[in-house]
Order: C-alpha cells, then structure tokens, then sequence
C-alpha cells in the first residue's frame, strides 16, 4: 500500500488542528494545520506542484495567519466599548482581586488570586501604599498577563 503526498499533508493537517485545540492552543498550529490541508487539495488538484510541496505549504500556511489572525484576535480579545475597555472573554477590568502571599509596593509587580487563580499584578503608580497580603485591590486595566490594579474601585 502506497501513501500518496495527498495522504500525508492530509494526515498532518489533521494531527496540527487536534493540536492546537486540544494539546497548546494559541502557538500557531491552526495555521499550519490549514497550510497543509489546502496543500493537500492543491496537490490533488495540480499535480505538477508535487516537486514545490514544502514551499507551497509555507506559502500557504502563511496566507492562512495573514487572512484569520485578525479576526482570530477580535474573537478572542473582543471587541472595544466606547469608554476604551475590552468587553470579551478577557475583561477583568472593574473585578476584585486579593493579594496572593507577598505585599505589593506601588509600581512593583506582585502577585494576586482572583477566581483561584494566581496572577501577576503590579499596583498602579498613582498608589501611595503597599498592598499587603489578603487586600482586596481592583483591576484598572489589563497590559498583557500582567493586571494594573489599585485600592480604590474604578
């Protein structure tokens, strides 16, 4: 039994997807896994690109990053209110977190529990006292993995 290029780019387009939604979501797999399912088609549709498989599937794993990672990013980041604050899966703005095990001066970064989570947070500059462990503080805003919190309720 012979397996056919077809088979194979297939097979890895598959294993890429599972991947990325099932083992390390958020790397890339899902672009890849695209490439080489189209390649799969585009190979069983012109055969004479057989010899450029490689290249094609990095041209064509690249065209699937530049034409979904926009609207990837509007769904998982969602979209912006009118006042400027993310409404979507990530809006932690306005919710209460405690100060996890260690106090947090103003401008450092610390750790804080919100939901059972341990997450990263820095008091914002404008404070004038630390958080001490077991203070509820609130988040002002959301710079990557790390929350701007403060004493004070936005």
């Amino acid at each position: 039994m012979d397996i056919t290029a077809v088979e194979i780019w297939l097979l890895i387009g598959v294993i890429f997807i599972i991947i990325e939604f099932s083992k390390i979501p958020g790397i890339g797999f899902l672009f890849l896994g695209l490439g080489a399912l189209t390649t799969s088609a585009l190979i069983s549709s012109y055969s004479e690109i057989t010899d450029y498989q490689i290249a094609t599937f990095g041209l064509v794993s690249f065209a699937w990053f530049l034409v979904q990672w926009w609207p990837l990013k509007k769904f998982v980041y969602g979209k912006k209110k009118e006042n400027g604050v993310n409404q979507g899966y990530f809006d932690l703005v306005g919710n209460q977190v405690t100060v996890f095990n260690q106090s947090i001066e103003p401008g450092k970064i610390g750790q804080v529990s919100w939901s059972g989570t341990i997450m990263n947070a820095k008091l914002a500059d404008s404070e004038k006292e630390q958080g001490k462990p077991g203070d509820v503080l609130y988040v002002l805003e959301v710079k990557g993995n790390i929350l701007i919190c403060s004493h004070k309720k936005p």
